[in-house]
């Protein structure tokens, strides 16, 4: 098992980093709160993670997972969201969005129109999550509220290019795709969002 991972940063995407260590390049997935905290940090610099290895159990086979943190209260936060009937692994990583007093507290208040602006979250999720873990979750809430900036912009959008690029769009036409997307959403909140509607303004057109 692989508890701690202490190297080099040389890629950093959504919500998945590769950390060099000792030649040797780590897959490693970390919720959006992390990742938030990794856009601050350099290609070639340092960085030390608290990890987890699980297998995310797919129809027909198990995929391994290597998973990042911050630190020990963040990791013991994000098996506590494992915990809840039908997340999933994926699914805890998209959730655990925002810092761990904010998400802890609007469990525990049972805050489910706060829970509902979260990724991923609707009506039935929010209540899953308060009645798994109201009463599971009050220590996380204690802890001092923690700033971490929005994503930028100017990386969402390079992130959606590359994506896009990728696909076999070239970089012109991936870049007017963008624009149009930008125009209805100025300010994605990830590069899903902005991919999601990226296709419906696409799929509008065609219409």
């Amino acid at each position: 098992m692989i508890g701690r991972l202490k190297g080099r940063l040389v890629e950093r995407h959504n919500q998945r980093l590769v950390i060099d260590v000792n030649g040797v390049g780590y897959e490693v997935f970390v919720p959006g709160v992390v990742a938030r905290w990794a856009e601050s940090l350099k290609i070639g610099e340092e960085v030390e993670l608290v990890t987890l290895y699980l297998l995310q159990m797919e129809p027909g086979r198990a995929t391994p997972m290597l998973l990042g943190f911050r630190n020990e209260l963040e990791r013991e936060f994000f098996e506590k969201l494992l915990s809840v009937p039908k997340l999933g692994v994926r699914g805890a990583l998209q959730l655990f969005a925002v810092p761990m007093a904010a998400l802890a507290r609007a469990i525990e208040d049972n805050d489910q129109k706060a829970l509902m602006k979260l990724p991923g979250v609707g009506r039935q999720r929010a209540r899953e999550l308060v009645a798994a873990l109201q009463g599971k979750v009050a220590k996380f809430a204690l802890l001092a509220e923690e700033e971490v900036p929005a994503p930028l912009v100017t990386d969402v959008v390079s992130e959606a290019l590359e994506i896009l690029e990728s696909l076999g769009y070239t970089r012109s036409e991936a870049q007017r795709m963008i624009d149009a997307a930008l125009e209805r959403l100025p300010k994605p909140s990830s590069v899903e969002e902005l991919i999601r509607t990226v296709y419906q303004v696409q799929r509008e057109r065609r219409e």
